[in-house]
This record gives structure tokens, sequence and C-alpha cells, in this order.
């Protein structure tokens, strides 16, 4: 199968660009498979009660859960033919089930390392307030035009 999506090149990036905004979220279901996949036995992230009990505001959303979306905003931004080099983040705070979470970035540098055409980008994770709950950066390698 033929991976459709388009990829990002280097002619076309430039320092200072923002990355489509990407939102997401988490229903019930979700939370709960992501915890028996991960072997999370945690009730804060399946169970509302519990989760109320704890000082939460509902059932909350998995750390590493939020950094599969971070991972994969960034790979679908860099397209099939880019490589992801480096990423982290911090889970700063939490989001909730059915909230919605946007992902943004920016281009902070390009340049060329080693024979490779690079960017480091800025990235970005807001709750449904606007605020960052989780920031991160990530470098990847970016094919060309002229291959």
């Amino acid at each position: 199968m033929t991976d459709l999506r388009p990829s990002t090149h280097w002619e076309d990036v430039e320092e200072g660009e923002e990355l489509p905004v990407v939102r997401n979220s988490a229903n019930q279901t979700q939370l709960l498979t992501f915890s028996a996949i991960t072997w999370n036995p945690h009730r804060i992230h399946y169970e509302r009660d519990y989760a109320l009990s704890e000082g939460h505001a509902d059932v909350i959303v998995h750390g590493p859960l939020q950094g599969a979306w971070l991972s994969q905003y960034v790979t679908d931004w860099i397209g099939p033919l880019g490589r992801m080099k480096r990423l982290k983040w911090q889970n700063r705070g939490s989001a909730l089930v059915g909230e919605t979470v946007t992902f943004r970035g920016w281009v902070r540098r390009k340049y060329e390392q080693d024979g490779e055409h690079l960017v480091d980008v800025e990235v970005v994770e807001e709750n449904s307030e606007g605020r960052v709950i989780m920031p991160g950066e990530f470098t990847a390698s970016l094919p060309t035009r002229s291959g």
C-alpha cells in the first residue's frame, strides 16, 4: 500500500513558520483500552468517581497517550519521506476525558548538518482553556525536492 500523505520538503519550510493546528480528544473507551494495553491499573484513567476522590476534575488522559498523539502530530507533518531525529516533551498538566486538546508547532531553526536538511521545531499541547499542558521540541530531517 502506498502512503498518500504528502511529505514536507526542505525548500517549503521557513523559520518562524507555524505548523498546521491539530485537535484531538479521548473518550472513556479509548482511555480504558489504553490502560489495558499498557498494563496501567491506575483508576484515575478510567473511573470518574475515583478520579474525583483523588482531587481531579474528571478522568485523566494518560501522559504517554498524549505523548503518542504528539509523536503522531510530528510524523504527520514530516510525512513519509522525512525522518524524526529527536523528540522530547514534558507533561505539565492534565487533559481530561472528552476535552479537546490542541497541538501547535513553530519552526525555530532550519539548517544543514552532515549532509542532512534539518529543522528544529517547538511544539505544544494546549488544554481547552488554551493553557500549555505539554511543551516539547523535535528535530527532523526533511527530504529535498531534488532528491
